[in-house]
């Protein structure tokens, strides 16, 4: 059975990101799904330490279960909201705590530092239409996955909540469905 890990960095459980994972969890019921919200895990911040540049992990063990699920997961999802044109802090501390791989890669030569790749989505909703403060979340994201072993493929984007003008559209939805849940070389071969 695939595994997927929602990532939830949202600090409102009812707006639009909240209604989005409920409107996403249908369509993985075949899946073991796993959901943080970094609100509650309330990462500390990568200190830059150089614990990880020589050892396996982290010196902080905080998020030791959440990156066992993280290592283990198949695709992974991101909700998240734009604030001040990037990722929530809770959510930008787990992104900076992935040093950890970083160094794997890079101080320790671990090729790839996690082992099982992953398909990789993110769900951005914004106030205003904030469409190049998304484009830098996911481009943030892709170059991150570059070296965890994965690929950002998908991205639904809702812009204007603030207003009130935004719609949940299915057609995106599927869309955004389908290419997470592609397979690698059925995606490939569309390249």
């Amino acid at each position: 059975m695939k595994k997927m890990l929602m990532i939830y960095g949202s600090p409102r459980g009812d707006g639009v990101c909240s209604e989005l994972v409920m409107q996403l969890k249908p369509y993985f019921i075949d899946c073991t799904v796993k959901e943080y919200d970094t609100y509650a895990l309330s990462p500390a911040p990568c200190r830059d330490c150089k614990y990880c540049e020589y050892h396996d992990g982290c010196s902080n063990h905080d998020l030791d279960i959440f990156f066992e699920d993280f290592e283990e997961a198949d695709y992974i999802v991101f909700f998240t909201p734009v604030y001040n044109n990037f990722f929530p802090a809770p959510l930008k501390a787990v992104i900076d705590r992935f040093q950890r791989y970083y160094n794997a890669r890079f101080k320790r030569g671990a090729k790839p530092p996690i082992k099982k790749f992953k398909r990789v989505g993110v769900v951005i909703s914004a106030g205003s239409n904030a469409r190049a403060a998304a484009d830098y979340m996911t481009n943030t994201l892709k170059q991150s996955f570059a070296v965890l072993n994965g690929e950002v493929c998908a991205r639904y984007f809702i812009p204007n909540t603030d207003l009130g003008r935004y719609t949940f559209n299915n057609v995106e939805l599927q869309k955004f469905v389908h290419q997470l849940t592609q397979r690698r070389d059925e995606a490939n071969s569309l390249k």
